[in-house]
């Protein structure tokens, strides 16, 4: 019982378990997010070793998926529990954000998504507010350059259903409130292509029932995605320096049962479509974006987990015979705890300039995952719930059987069964006999109880002697003598006097902490 700390005096064992629950708010709350960036740097070193540049690295942050959630997001919950979900995960990507800005990006690229309703038909009066809580949410510099590409979530993808529509103006309203469709930025002098990925797959269906090559229906459909990246295989050149970076939302296709290696969570990528969704663009429109653009890595979002992955492409110059190219793609983890995954995360990338020299290497990136906040609240904070509760109520308990042990914390509703207790109060008990005539008074209905409580035998005569002790030894604690209130509590009013002085505390510092970050 000591080591529990049950037989401390009760104000020194709540002020240990109260400074306890302090260090661990300020942790699970605020430090691990800190340390969990700090302890995941930008992956200059291949580049400074390389001595591809004498110029610091471009540090671009790389965020996937955050799809933050409104009140359609989970439609089968109550209102109340639909806005704690909100508040929380709310609060945990705030936490998130505010420690991966910590890292000091040059550049941040939003991979799509930003909103988990973003598409659906709602007044722009909502559709603002919506937008506002995101950037919110993601305050950053106003210096520090964003960039965003469309995700399914933002503007659709497919054919919408008659219970969940699709707003008409899904297109219009990204265009106003995060840009560009289709972008071409240059970042530490490398070319970087953002394409609309969703509207790639609709165009791309629509072209395959047409019947038309994508060169034709660049032709007959410009400015949409398709025109956009033929535009650019028209312009770039040849030189393996000029080869892009590309970054899609929707992931390209790839051999069922394809690994994603060892950092993802479950399973890996299958080809699926749904209301609203398709996990891979299609074979064809795959080998177009590979052929068209022949980037140098690529990087999607949409699966919410991690997942690496190789395209492999012939040779650009069919006379000198060569090796084919090795096409990285990487999927970014989502940035948010609700996407299913336990890990969140996100991609750092470094950038130096392209080198003269072939093959020098000009960018690296490495993924740096965030806490997991379910485990926090499952596996730390309601098992340490459950102990704290455990302990201040044998605290309790251990506190009164010892008062009622002893004869100065006895209860005037006992009678002691020891002839020779010389506390006892000064009469005789009745022989058994005078309990089965008349001859014993007995005030209206009485039982007789033995039994023993904290060490000692106790006899009870009437009901209302029962339940004076038992009170007594549950809420009230007996008669005050002396000033001492609070020791003479009984165990359930001494249990809520002490759960609510080791809880005030850290709510507050919990409260404190989310106003901080809010």
């Amino acid at each position: 019982m000591e080591i529990l700390g049950i037989g401390l005096p009760t104000p020194r064992l709540v002020n240990l378990i109260r400074l306890l629950w302090l260090v661990l708010i300020v942790w699970y709350e605020l430090g691990t997010f800190y340390h969990h960036t700090a302890t995941c740097p930008w992956p200059d070193e291949p580049l400074m070793s390389s001595g591809t540049s004498a110029t610091s690295p471009t540090h671009v942050l790389l965020v996937a998926d955050p799809q933050i959630l409104d009140h359609r997001s989970y439609p089968d919950r109550a209102p109340w529990l639909m806005r704690l979900s909100q508040f929380i995960v709310d609060l945990n990507i705030r936490k998130s954000w505010s420690a991966t800005l910590s890292r000091h990006p040059d550049e941040v690229v939003f991979l799509g998504d930003m909103m988990d309703n973003g598409r659906v038909d709602m007044s722009g009066e909502e559709y603002a507010r919506y937008v506002h809580r995101f950037e919110s949410i993601f305050a950053n510099d106003e210096h520090l350059p964003v960039h965003y590409i469309p995700g399914n979530h933002d503007i659709g993808l497919g054919a919408p259903s008659s219970s969940y529509r699709f707003s008409d103006h899904a297109r219009e309203r990204y265009l106003s409130s995060f840009g560009p469709l289709n972008q071409r930025i240059t970042l530490a002098n490398h070319t970087v292509l953002l394409i609309d990925a969703p509207t790639l797959v609709d165009e791309d269906r629509e072209r395959a029932i047409a019947g038309m090559s994508y060169a034709q229906w660049s032709t007959t459909h410009p400015g949409r995605t398709i025109a956009f990246v033929n535009s650019f295989a028209k312009s770039r050149g040849m030189a393996e320096s000029d080869r892009p970076i590309l970054f899609t939302h929707v992931p390209l296709s790839r051999p069922e049962e394809s690994s994603c290696g060892p950092l993802r969570e479950r399973g890996t990528i299958r080809q699926g479509t749904g209301l609203g969704y398709q996990n891979l663009l299609t074979p064809q429109v795959s080998q177009f974006l590979l052929q068209s653009i022949r980037p140098s890595i690529i990087f999607s979002g949409d699966d919410h987990d991690y997942c690496e992955y190789v395209h492999t492409l012939p040779a650009a110059d069919a006379k000198r015979p060569s090796p084919p190219d090795s096409i990285p793609e990487i999927t970014v983890k989502s940035f948010s705890m609700a996407m299913g995954i336990r890990r969140p995360g996100y991609q750092l990338l470094s950038l130096v300039p392209p080198s003269t020299s072939p093959g020098a290497q000009t960018f690296a990136h490495t993924p740096c995952l965030l806490p997991d906040q379910l485990g926090i609240y499952l596996s730390v904070y309601v098992p340490l719930v459950a102990l704290t509760l455990a302990i201040l109520l044998l605290s309790n308990v251990w506190r009164s059987c010892i008062r009622h042990s002893s004869p100065a914390g006895r209860s005037t509703g006992w009678t002691s069964l020891d002839s020779r207790d010389p506390h006892d109060p000064e009469h005789d008990l009745p022989p058994p006999s005078a309990w089965r005539s008349k001859e014993f008074p007995r005030a209206g209905w009485s039982c007789t109880w033995t039994f023993a409580l904290c060490g000692r035998r106790r006899l009870t005569i009437s009901s209302s002697a029962l339940l004076r002790p038992l009170i007594a030894f549950l809420w009230t604690g007996g008669k005050e003598r002396d000033g001492e209130t609070r020791r003479r509590v009984g165990v359930l009013k001494g249990f809520a006097v002490d759960v609510r002085d080791v809880a005030w505390a850290p709510l507050a510092l919990f409260v404190a902490i989310a106003w901080w970050v809010w």
